[in-house]
């Protein structure tokens, strides 16, 4: 499954679902559903006092329900988009979500980076990556040498990356290479600031649905790479 999706993500095409009314799951506490896993819109679901089920759809509406709920998932988007149209609601989605939180805390104003799966070194937020695929910590192009020091939050460990003249990527080969931490505090000269990681479900190949749940886990900097690449290569 990693093989496919990062197959789809060097040849990527922007195809709309004949079944419009499926939804991914990207949170869920207290029923026995899977995240990354997809749901019918008129599913009956029986949360209890505490549980919580969030799920996205093709053009990044969100459904949140918190229990006690028993009844159907219902789906607030409208159905039968066309690809262009199913692009142009997920950048209005992604706009909203950007300024809920704000362009600093979702990086909306961050420099744009080159693949949805690099990761931006040089500033703090939330990063969505593909386990098990190669990854690198990335940073804005640049004459001069830079370094810097990743550790976990417990401090339990720490590694130096160092950027050479001109250098704009460092890669490492994968996730469990950093011993599969999900969150890294990077320190930039006498800089200081976190990096949450959010890997994304296996089963969550499909290009709208994957930018949809990138949305909602806030990585907004990726998303924009991604939406790119789908712009490029959606047709009318």
């Amino acid at each position: 499954m990693i093989r496919a999706l990062i197959s789809f993500i060097l040849v990527i095409g922007l195809t709309v679902p004949t079944y419009a009314q499926s939804l991914i799951v990207v949170e869920v506490r207290g029923v026995d559903i899977s995240v990354g896993s997809r749901i019918s819109a008129d599913r009956q679901v029986s949360l209890p006092p505490g549980g919580k089920l969030v799920v996205v759809g093709t053009d990044g509406g969100v459904i949140r329900l918190r229990g006690p709920h028993n009844g159907p998932v219902r789906l607030q988007a409208a159905a039968g988009q066309n690809a262009s149209r199913a692009l142009s609601a997920l950048i209005a989605t992604r706009n909203d979500r950007a300024n809920r939180v704000g362009a600093v805390r979702s990086g909306s104003d961050a420099d744009p980076i080159p693949s949805p799966w690099l990761i931006d070194i040089t500033r703090p937020g939330e990063r969505c990556l593909v386990e098990g695929a190669p990854i690198g910590w990335w940073r804005p192009s640049d004459v001069s040498e830079q370094s810097f020091v990743v550790s976990p939050l417990d401090r339990s460990w720490d590694a130096a990356f160092q950027f050479k003249p001109g250098q704009d990527t460092v890669a490492i080969t994968k996730v469990s290479d950093i011993e599969l931490t999900k969150a890294f505090l990077i320190e930039d000269r006498d800089l200081e600031y976190s990096i949450r990681v959010h890997l994304v479900p296996p089963l969550l190949d499909e290009p709208t649905f994957l930018a949809a749940w990138m949305i909602e886990k806030g990585c907004i900097q990726q998303v924009d790479a991604l939406l790119a690449t789908l712009s490029n290569e959606t047709v009318e």
